[in-house]
């Protein structure tokens, strides 16, 4: 999970990690000139996603009076398909020239791969692609690992040493400490007395780990609009993103990898899926609430016109999925749309005929390609 940078910034700092003084004000939040930290300011949409920069996101402002103005204009944004549900506003910072850090887990190693370059800022990958040097290391996932290996390459960088180093144990420590996997620090700036602030923080965290993490579940529940899947997650146990509004084809599947192969299969098809879903169906355990929620959550779906089931099962027995699935679309609150099912393994047979002795408009497959022409056919007919 991509954390905002105001509360990357708000974790980092309690590592000892220095960033300049600022607020988040949600979208049409008040605030007092007493709460706003010395400026003039850097006003900056606080959403999930990079290229905030690029998008406009982020804006200058010198006076009080445009505070309010600069704001409604960014939080009327939509930066990577993401609104703007507030911004952070922060004291502009003088500085002597900016520089990168990142720390990050490279999952075929097993190792934290530590990047540092005397160029940061927005431009960084053309600056670095240009000629611009990267140091690169390697270390075990431990603090000493870490310190050992990426000192010499924040030596590069010229500011203090002392402060420095510092910024270095302290990226290490949160890293650590947060179950990272990346933990980016684009641009730090290095002030005229050779001391160190940061910029921007981008910080990565495992959703599978948050369990350990308490004050990471606060901040979801806290902040539910800002991390619409993680909550979701963190109440339902399972993943659902919605990865296009105007996607016409609602998905309820299970595993990870086989799912976002299926968004690819219906892109290529010239199909818009509306979401990425893994039901997890091992956590039915004879309960179909989990099926309703989804089913709910697709049939409420605006530019929605069609359910595809597609469940691949190992341990699975697909009748009682089966069975499930009925009882869960005769819950169903909202209007049902057309389902069409592929199923394959344990006791497919008897989860179609299920299925198809039901009165509900369901239509099964046990191979994916028939399945999904029924789908492109259902559309297109829909269609006209």
């Amino acid at each position: 999970m991509l954390l905002l940078e105001h509360d990357a910034k708000t974790l980092l700092g309690h590592y000892g990690l220095p960033a300049p003084s600022g607020i988040y004000l949600k979208a049409g939040q008040n605030y007092s000139k007493r709460t706003l930290p010395p400026g003039p300011w850097m006003v900056k949409a606080q959403t999930a996603t990079g290229g905030r920069g690029n998008a406009g996101g982020i804006r200058t402002c010198e006076q009080t009076e445009t505070l309010d103005p600069v704001r409604r204009d960014l939080e009327g944004l939509t930066i990577g398909n993401l609104p703007v549900h507030g911004c952070r506003v922060e004291s502009r910072v003088e500085f002597e020239h900016e520089g990168y850090v990142s720390l990050s887990l490279n999952t075929v190693t097993g190792l934290v791969d530590i990047l540092v370059s005397p160029v940061g800022g927005v431009q960084i990958e053309s600056a670095v692609a240009d000629g611009a040097p990267l140091h690169r290391a390697s270390a075990l996932p431990e603090r000493a690992a870490i310190i050992a290996a990426g000192t010499p390459l924040i030596d590069t960088l010229e500011g203090d040493p002392q402060a420095l180093h510092k910024v270095l144990e302290d990226l290490a420590a949160a890293f650590l400490d947060l179950e990272a996997i990346l933990l980016e620090i684009n641009p730090l700036f290095i002030l005229p007395d050779g001391g160190c602030l940061l910029g921007d923080a981008k910080l990565v965290l495992d959703g599978n780990a948050f369990s350990r993490q308490p004050q990471i579940e606060s901040l979801i529940e806290d902040r539910s609009v800002d991390y619409p899947e993680a909550h979701l997650k963190q109440h339902h146990g399972f993943d659902f993103i919605v990865t296009d509004p105007n996607g016409a084809v609602g998905l309820l599947t299970t595993g990870a990898g086989l799912s976002m192969m299926l968004c690819d299969e219906l892109k290529t098809r010239g199909l818009q899926p509306y979401n990425f879903c893994d039901i997890r169906t091992g956590g039915l355990r004879d309960d179909p609430q989990r099926l309703v929620d989804v089913l709910n959550w697709l049939c409420c779906a605006s530019h929605t016109r069609v359910i595809l089931v597609n469940i691949f099962a190992g341990i699975t027995d697909l009748a009682v999925f089966a069975a499930l699935l009925v009882r869960a679309l005769d819950e169903l609150s909202a209007p049902v749309l057309p389902v069409i099912a592929r199923l394959t393994g344990p006791n497919a047979a008897r989860a179609t005929r299920i299925l198809d002795s039901s009165q509900l408009d369901i239509t099964v497959y046990p191979d994916l390609g028939p399945a999904l022409d029924a789908v492109d056919q259902l559309l297109a007919t829909s269609s006209l």
